[in-house]
């Protein structure tokens, strides 16, 4: 009896552990990658035709430190602003938000290819555009923007 109640809790013991070692390697390391762009002002079709939303309200900035922000099967995006400018992003033309001048923000991009602009807006309706820069899913982008 004592004999099988011990061999029963080494079981036990060798199967947590072989659960534990399993499991912290579940999650495959996600490569970074940097982009660097500068501002273009000569006009551009593509560039037209990103538009903002009207009814837009202002976010919140959102906090985001590390770690996968938006899943495994998503690329993070972590915006840098260099520049004075607002700027607006735009993943595959879709509007994902605006980033203050010298600060960062983070967005995402589906699996698969993704194009990206930022772009700023003036009042005289001229603009700055970065982009296009492309991205595929599986690593963590930082998108330096600068003038």
């Amino acid at each position: 009896m004592k004999k099988s109640l011990l061999l029963a809790g080494t079981l036990l013991l060798v199967g947590l552990m072989y659960q534990t070692s399993v499991s912290a390697q579940g999650k495959p390391a996600r490569k970074k990658q940097t982009i660097e762009a500068k501002a273009i002002s000569t006009p551009n079709a593509d560039v037209d035709k990103l538009k903002r939303p009207e009814n837009e309200k202002k976010p919140k900035p959102e906090v985001k430190s590390r770690g996968d922000v938006y899943g495994s099967n998503y690329s993070d995006i972590v915006i840098d602003n260099y520049t004075g400018y607002y700027m607006d992003i735009y993943v595959e033309g879709n509007f994902r938000g605006t980033v203050a001048p010298y600060d960062k923000r983070v967005t995402w991009a589906i699996p698969g290819n993704n194009k990206l602009y930022a772009k700023t807006v003036f009042s005289d309706g001229s603009y700055l555009y970065w982009g296009p820069s492309y991205v595929n899913t599986g690593y963590s982008y930082t998108w330096k923007l600068t003038n």
